[in-house]
């Protein structure tokens, strides 16, 4: 697997002039590289204190690409958190694919390894938008809750793809996979607030067994 950051723009540098680049790949190197400056200027001084021109001279483009693209530092923090969030759940659910057919507890480890792995590969990522969503606004909490959800039901999916192989299974609510997956959320932000995001992968055994603990599956 790629240590690559998803945040990095496949074209990081532009050449000056008529390059010859398509017009789409500039107009996708431009907004990625937006929210690659967005995330690494609140990870250094929080939404709050960040501005447009911390952003774009991160992302190496001027104040008039950022708003060919963006109307407000808002609008590409939550673009950035959404790009983060689908590179995450993609990851963890690669990593569980991965290993289909396998036992479906086995299958459960490798997906919240890979969401810790992520967490700790984009410290800059998990210290924005771990700490910053729910402090950014409605709009931006409604995107967190989406991101969540999407977590779960990710985690429903496959609980009921296993659920009619095991006796010892029991159905399970919407409201247990939100907590399931919330504890594991929850804790790891935790650990990111507390600056200890290297040893997040210390604490994955206990999470694996707290949350299926959660949704009633006894782990071996």
């Amino acid at each position: 697997m790629s240590t690559a950051s998803v945040f990095g723009a496949e074209l990081p540098k532009l050449p000056g002039g008529t390059s010859g680049i398509p017009r789409e790949a500039v107009i996708a190197s431009q907004r990625q590289r937006l929210i690659h400056g967005v995330t690494m200027a609140v990870a250094e001084k929080a939404l709050a204190a960040t501005t447009i021109s911390d952003i774009t001279e991160r992302a190496g483009v001027s104040k008039k690409t950022f708003y060919e693209h963006f109307t407000d530092k808002l609008h590409c923090f939550l673009a950035a958190y959404d790009h983060g969030a689908a590179a995450i759940l993609a990851e963890v659910t690669a990593a569980t694919t991965a290993r289909r057919g396998q036992d479906p507890v086995e299958q459960y480890r490798a997906g919240t390894h890979a969401y810790l792995s992520f967490l700790q590969r984009e410290l800059p990522y998990a210290r924005t938008f771990c700490l910053e969503m729910l402090a950014a606004g409605p709009e931006a909490a409604a995107h967190h809750r989406a991101s969540r959800t999407a977590f779960a039901d990710s985690v429903g999916v496959w609980h009921a793809g296993h659920l009619p192989r095991q006796p010892d299974w029991r159905p399970v609510s919407a409201f247990e996979l939100e907590a399931a997956t919330g504890l594991v959320y929850e804790i790891a932000s935790a650990r990111i607030a507390a600056g200890e995001a290297d040893h997040l992968l210390d604490v994955c055994d206990d999470l694996i067994r707290c949350s299926l603990a959660v949704l009633g599956i006894p782990v071996r």
